[in-house]
């Protein structure tokens, strides 16, 4: 097995200047971004496929929420702050879900308490995710007690 290995390396090395020339004659591109590749990005060992661009992300989800017709401005929003969120985040499975909500009442708190429809909204979301046994009560609640904390604050100065 490991003469195999060793046999079919050379074969490679031996065929790398001609497998060269007719990937430099190709364009090739990203498959995320569908930006086109330079040879040396092709050619690099150095894979970035699984790289996100948040800002393109972010477009794409936007782009994607404007499409939805029986959906109203604020829970649009809404869907886009916690979708970033998790993307940005990495939150990946259901037990990371109380932690994200805690994290984003904190993170998020002072603009839902200014917009009345974007904190209920996020609060018909904690239902919802509670409905679906992704969270417990106490951990809405300490999301409703950040809010309420929030509100009592004020705007944070150090925000503004």
């Amino acid at each position: 097995m490991l003469q195999f290995a060793k046999t079919r390396k050379l074969s490679i090395e031996r065929s790398e200047p001609r497998n060269r020339l007719l990937l430099q004659k190709r364009q090739f591109f990203h498959s995320h971004r569908a930006q086109p590749m330079a040879v040396e990005q092709v050619m690099s060992d150095r894979d970035s496929e699984d790289e996100v661009d948040d800002d393109v992300a972010d477009f794409e989800d936007r782009r994607m929420l404007d499409d939805f017709v029986d959906v109203t401005q604020d829970e649009k929003r809404m869907m886009h702050l916690w979708n970033s969120f998790v993307r940005k985040q990495r939150v990946l499975a259901d037990g990371h879900i109380p932690w994200a909500c805690e994290a984003f009442s904190r993170l998020h708190g002072d603009d839902l308490v200014r917009a009345p429809a974007l904190i209920w909204c996020w609060r018909l979301f904690l239902i919802k995710l509670w409905n679906h046994g992704l969270l417990d009560a106490r951990t809405m609640n300490n999301c409703n007690i950040i809010l309420e904390q929030c509100q009592n604050q004020g705007p944070d100065p150090m925000k503004s």
